[in-house]
């Protein structure tokens, strides 16, 4: 539960930052083109970013896949162990 309200707010820390850096393109005295090709330089740099985050995210989640599946074959392993070895005690009694 606490990573997902770190990620809550981390998303709207981040969707502030942008809205505030867009306005303050927006409403900067600068001529029409300089202003479209500052406002175009920032959504090319965002855009990067955005990927990059996009496939660190994706990098991760494959690694806690594999850490889940793993996690799930080795209980399955030990609960098959462990009901193998009940079983071959009751055989024995």
């Amino acid at each position: 539960m606490a990573d997902n309200e770190g990620s809550n707010g981390l998303f709207y820390f981040l969707a502030g930052t942008a809205l505030g850096a867009a306005l303050g393109v927006l409403l900067a005295p600068r001529s029409g083109r300089e202003t479209r090709e500052q406002l175009g330089e920032w959504l090319d740099e965002r855009r990067a970013k955005g990927a990059e985050l996009l496939h660190k995210v994706k990098e991760e989640s494959l690694v806690k896949k594999d850490a889940v599946a793993a996690a799930a074959k080795a209980a399955k392993q030990a609960y098959g162990e462990t009901n193998a070895k009940h079983h071959h005690d009751a055989v024995a009694a």
